[in-house]
C-alpha cells in the first residue's frame, strides 16, 4: 500500500501541473525483481482511486517484466527461470549480469 501511496501522491502532483481534474487510466511497467505483485498493485489502486484526483472508474494498466540477463562470457541475453541462479544457461558462466526486470515506473497516465 505505501507503494501505491507513494505512486498517488506523484500522480496527484503531475496532474496538478497538466490541469487534469479527473485521471481515468494509468499505466505502469514492473518488473519481476522488484516483488511488486501485480494483484496487490491492482487491489491498492482500487482503494485509491476513490479518491481526487481519480475517476472511480479508473484503470490500472501494468506491463510486467520478466528478469533477463546477460552472459559477460557467451553474450547471451536470456531470461531468468523461476529461482534459477543467475547462471548462464548456454555456457554456465556467473558473470552474468541483469538487464531487465527491476523496472518500477509510471509510462503514464490519462485524463481529463
Amino acid at each position: 500500500m505505501a507503494l501505491m501511496q507513494s505512486m498517488v501522491s506523484l500522480l496527484q502532483e503531475e496532474a496538478a501541473k497538466n490541469k487534469i481534474q479527473s485521471i481515468t487510466k494509468v499505466k505502469m511497467s514492473v518488473g519481476a525483481l522488484t516483488h511488486a505483485l501485480p494483484d496487490a498493485l491492482q487491489f491498492a489502486f482500487s482503494v485509491v482511486k476513490e479518491e481526487p484526483p481519480f475517476s472511480p472508474q479508473a484503470l490500472l494498466e501494468i506491463e510486467w517484466i520478466e528478469t533477463r540477463a546477460y552472459c559477460n562470457s557467451c553474450t547471451l541475453e536470456f531470461e531468468v527461470q523461476g529461482e534459477q541462479l543467475f547462471t548462464c544457461p548456454q555456457c554456465q558462466s556467473f558473470t552474468v549480469k541483469v538487464i531487465a526486470g527491476r523496472e518500477l515506473s509510471i509510462d503514464y497516465f490519462e485524463g481529463e
